[in-house]
């Protein structure tokens, strides 16, 4: 599946949930919400790595909370580049892509 297709259905969730809850989506609104799925993958992290309590989890459900923590960051991350219109495939592409090195290039 293409990032451009994620982004869509993701945000047809997202879309969906808002009108449920009556929530107006908008940048500033998905931003808000990256910045507290960021603070939810901290804690989750915090957790799995003995850095905070251990919530009654098992290691394992430790690090499927951190894994699904990382799935609400990049979801709303995709919700957010949409809000704003924002080409996300484009946005990454250009921000990193220029950085790589042909095969066998020595990292200076």
């Amino acid at each position: 599946m293409h990032l451009d297709e994620l982004a869509t259905r993701i945000d047809a969730i997202s879309a969906r949930y808002a009108e449920i809850h009556g929530v107006r989506r908008s940048p500033e609104w998905a931003l808000l919400k990256l910045t507290e799925e960021v603070g939810e993958l901290a804690q989750a992290h915090l957790t799995a790595t003995g850095q905070s309590k251990d919530r009654g989890l098992d290691p394992e459900e430790q690090r499927q909370e951190v894994a699904a923590e990382l799935g609400d960051v990049i979801g709303m991350c995709l919700v957010f580049a949409r809000q704003a219109g924002i080409d996300v495939e484009a946005a990454v592409a250009e921000k990193w892509l220029p950085h790589e090195r042909p095969p066998g290039d020595a990292v200076r």
